[in-house]
C-alpha cells in the first residue's frame, strides 16, 4: 500500500442556463486510447528525521485484439535520505533506494475504469524486503492531460494524480536494474565509531574484486583509519588531535551455493606510534552475499560489514 499520495480535489462549477456545453466525460466513457502513453507522478515529504522522494513511471500500450483493454507497466522508486546525516543500519549509509516494476491491465467493469496490478519484481537491496501486496485503482478523474486515482476504503483509502507526459508506442517498461548480478568491480565501505575513551574512528575501505574462475575470487581492500579527539584535544601516543593509519589486505573468494566465502590471506600493517602498544587483529573470514549493488558480509564474531558498489564502477 502506498503512504504519503497526493489528494485530487474535485470541483464543480455551475453553468449558466443560457450557454449549456457537454460535461467532460465520466470515467466509464473515456476511450481507451486517451489512457494511452506515458504518465509520471511525484510526491516528497518528510517524516520522523527522514526526507521521501517517492516517484512512479507509468507507461500504458493498447493492443489491437484487445480493444478493450490496455496492458503496461509502471516503476515507483522511493529515495529515502537521514535528514541529519544518520546512517540506517540495513546498509550502514545515510540513504538508501527502494524500487519495484509493477505488471499492469486497464480494463472496464461495471463501475467504470479499473486499474489491476498482475505482477511485480523489487531490486535487491539489504533495506528491502522486497515483498509487496498486489492492489488494484479506480480512474477517478480524467482531465486535462491528468489522471486520478483512488484505491482502497476507509482508513485504506488513498488518491494520486498521474501526469500524461507524452504519447508513445515504444513497447513496455523494461526492469531498470541489473537481472544478474556478480560481485567482481570497486567497492567502498565508511563508518563512523566511538572507542572506550571516547576518542572517534573515522574508517574508510577500498575493495576491489576481480574473478579468477566461475567459483572463484581475486580481493584486495585498503583501510584507512583516522583517530581524533572529540573535543581537539591532543591525543597522548600521537601528541596530536588525530592521527591515521592504513592497513592492505589480500583475500580469495571461493562460492559456496548461493554466497561466498573469503579467507584473509596476508596483510601489509600500517605503522604509527600509537599502534606499537595495540595488539593488531589476526587474519579474519567473511561469508558474503550480494543483494544488487551491495555486498552484506558476515565475519567472524558476528561482526557485520555492508560494503557498496562504488559510483560509476558496474560489475564487468
Amino acid at each position: 500500500m502506498k503512504r504519503g499520495l497526493a489528494v485530487v480535489a474535485f470541483v464543480a462549477c455551475a453553468q449558466p442556463a443560457a450557454s449549456p456545453r457537454a460535461l467532460p466525460p465520466a470515467p466509464t466513457e473515456v476511450a481507451f486510447s486517451e489512457l494511452a502513453g506515458d504518465w509520471r507522478w511525484l510526491y516528497r515529504t518528510e517524516e520522523r528525521g527522514t526526507s521521501r522522494v517517492e516517484e512512479e513511471q507509468w507507461r500504458l500500450t493498447s493492443d489491437p485484439r484487445e480493444p478493450q483493454q490496455l496492458t503496461g507497466r509502471y516503476v515507483r522508486t522511493v529515495e529515502v535520505a537521514s535528514v541529519d546525516h544518520t546512517p540506517f543500519q540495513c546498509n550502514e549509509r545515510a540513504s538508501y533506494r527502494q524500487r519495484a516494476i509493477f505488471d499492469v491491465v486497464v480494463e472496464r467493469d461495471g463501475k467504470g475504469l479499473v486499474i489491476k496490478e498482475t505482477g511485480y519484481q523489487t531490486e535487491p537491496s539489504p533495506c528491502d524486503h522486497g515483498f509487496r501486496h498486489l492492489d488494484e485503482y479506480r480512474a477517478a478523474e480524467l482531465d486535462a492531460g491528468k489522471l486520478g486515482l483512488k484505491w482502497g476504503q476507509g482508513d485504506e483509502a488513498g488518491t494520486q494524480t498521474l501526469w500524461h507526459v507524452g504519447t508513445t508506442s515504444r513497447p513496455p517498461l523494461e526492469v531498470p536494474w541489473a537481472q544478474a548480478f556478480v560481485p567482481t568491480g570497486a567497492w567502498r565501505w565508511s563508518a563512523t565509531s566511538v572507542d572506550a575513551v571516547g576518542n572517534l574512528h573515522d574508517e574508510t575501505e577500498w575493495w576491489a574484486i576481480t574473478r579468477r574462475t566461475d567459483t572463484q575470487l581475486d580481493a584486495t581492500y585498503r583501510r584507512r583509519v583516522t583517530v581524533r579527539s572529540p573535543d581537539g584535544q591532543p591525543i597522548a601516543c600521537a601528541n596530536a588531535p588525530s592521527w591515521t593509519f592504513d592497513d592492505a589486505y589480500v583475500l580469495d573468494g571461493q562460492k559456496e551455493e548461493d554466497h561466498w566465502h573469503f579467507h584473509e590471506l596476508a596483510v601489509e600493517p600500517g605503522d604509527h606510534p600509537c599502534l606499537r602498544a595495540t595488539p593488531r587483529r589476526v587474519l579474519d573470514e567473511a561469508t558474503a552475499e550480494q543483494l544488487g549493488d551491495y555486498l552484506v558480509l558476515e565475519w567472524r564474531g558476528k561482526r557485520h560489514q555492508t560494503l557498496y558498489r562504488a559510483t560509476g564502477e558496474r560489475a564487468r
